[in-house]
Order: structure tokens, then C-alpha cells, then sequence
């Protein structure tokens, strides 16, 4: 395991949804900035890897969600890497209450991305070892996503690209993936359920004035407390993004 790093944070009122609860992009969004800093104290944040003429890009996230951050509640968010091979990184977020009682716990891949070809290349040695972290054999591998059925009714959406979608590494901030896959899941779906696990993968850029299509089904289950969505992003015919999510009834 590597250094691990904490910040409090005040949820505000633009971080949050109708419930007065964290939405999920922003609870990623303000686990990202820890990890940024984090980078910062450790001398190794955005300006030094660019130097290297690359940046940091998400693969996949599995999400596990006890309850989200409410509005005016004050939580304490982690991270830690927690290893490397040849290509790919490992990091863990969290989140917990002033308790100390664990609201969401994130594992995450990530690469570099080479600014020039657009590719991933090899881990830069430089960087890594800054988080003491050990070196991992092998790829880790998170839960499976179930794929939607394509014989089966599949609701659609499409959302333009903005100017105000795109980051610094020139494409749609992965956490937008999340606001096109749930806007069309509808007011009173979104508002009466909350989210119990996310798993995400992330495949293609989506980059700027582009339109990407949003697509979702809702899977079999056997339990009864739960509902399960299944989701693609696809972009000129090609999955960029999908997602298996599982949702509870909202308790008020």
C-alpha cells in the first residue's frame, strides 16, 4: 500500500441533487481534486507529468455506496495508491462522516495517456514511486458489467458535446458520463432511488461537438430491494463508456 492522504470537505449546495444528497458526479469530481492534491504535495501534479507529455485518464471505477454525502455535511475524503504494473495504476477513494463510519468507498485504474498519439504508454517511473507504493503482477480485474440485450427494448438520449464538458486532457470529463447515463432514467426514477454500486468502464474519448448517444435497459433481478440499470455511451457506432448500476429505494 501507498501514502495515504485526507481532506475535509463541506458538501454545498451546487454538489447536490433534489434529495439534498451528493450527486455521484460530484462525489467523483471532489475525489479527484483530493487525489490532485495529494499530487500537488507530493510534487508530482499536473504541470511536472506534463512535462512528460502525458496526463492521468480513468479507465474503470467500481463504486461501492453505503449512503451519499449530504448537503452541509462535513466529510472526510481519502486516497491511496495502492499499486502499479507496466501500464496500468491502482487508487482507492473514500468517503466518511464525522463518525468515522465509511459512506463510499471507489477503487479505480487509471493510465497515461500520451497527449501526442492519444495512447496509452508505460508507467513513468518518476511518477509512480513518489506514492511508495509496491509494484502489483498482473491486471486486477473488477466485476464483470452485464451487457444490455439488444433483443430487448433499449431507451436512447443524445447529448451534444460542450465547450464546458471538455477537460484539460481535451475531452468529455468522465464524470459527465454519469449525467447522460441517469438524466433520461427520469425525475421520479432519480428521486426516489439512490445509488448502492456503480460499475464503470471506460473505453473511447468523447471529444468536443460530437453527440454522443445515451443508451439504458433495465435488467432482470431476483431482489426484490433492488433495481438494476444497464448503460452504454455510444459515439459513431462505438461504445466509448458503459455501466451496470444498482439502485435502492430512497429513504427520506
Amino acid at each position: 500500500m501507498g501514502i495515504k492522504y485526507t481532506e475535509d470537505h463541506r458538501v454545498t449546495y451546487y454538489e447536490g441533487d433534489t434529495k439534498d444528497q451528493m450527486t455521484l458526479a460530484m462525489l467523483i469530481n471532489v475525489a479527484i481534486l483530493v487525489s490532485e492534491h495529494q499530487n500537488d504535495a507530493l510534487g508530482i501534479g499536473n504541470d511536472y507529468i506534463h512535462e512528460f507529455g502525458a496526463g492521468w485518464v480513468v479507465t474503470q471505477y467500481n463504486l461501492e455506496i453505503t449512503r451519499m454525502p449530504r448537503v452541509d455535511e462535513t466529510v472526510t475524503f481519502g486516497t491511496e495508491a495502492t499499486g502499479f504494473n507496466k501500464y496500468f495504476c491502482y487508487r482507492d477513494y473514500w468517503a466518511q462522516d464525522a463518525a468515522g463510519n465509511r459512506l463510499a468507498t471507489i477503487h479505480s485504474i487509471w493510465v497515461l495517456m500520451s497527449f501526442e498519439t492519444r495512447k496509452m504508454i508505460a508507467v513513468i517511473p518518476e511518477i509512480v514511486t513518489k506514492y511508495e507504493t509496491a509494484s502489483v503482477k498482473g491486471v486486477k480485474h473488477f466485476p464483470r458489467i452485464s451487457r444490455i440485450d439488444a433483443a430487448k427494448e433499449v431507451a436512447t438520449q443524445n447529448y451534444r458535446v460542450r465547450y464546458f464538458d471538455i477537460d484539460g486532457n481535451q475531452h468529455v470529463n468522465n464524470a459527465h458520463y454519469f449525467d447522460w447515463m441517469f438524466d433520461h432514467l427520469g425525475f421520479d426514477f432519480c428521486n426516489e432511488h439512490d445509488i448502492a454500486t456503480v460499475n464503470i468502464r471506460y473505453e473511447r474519448e468523447v471529444k468536443y461537438g460530437e453527440l454522443p448517444e445515451s443508451r439504458y435497459q433495465f435488467a432482470e433481478t431476483t431482489d426484490a430491494g433492488s433495481v438494476t440499470s444497464l448503460h452504454q455511451i455510444i459515439n459513431n457506432g462505438k461504445r466509448c463508456a458503459e455501466a451496470e448500476v444498482v439502485w435502492t429505494k430512497h429513504e427520506a
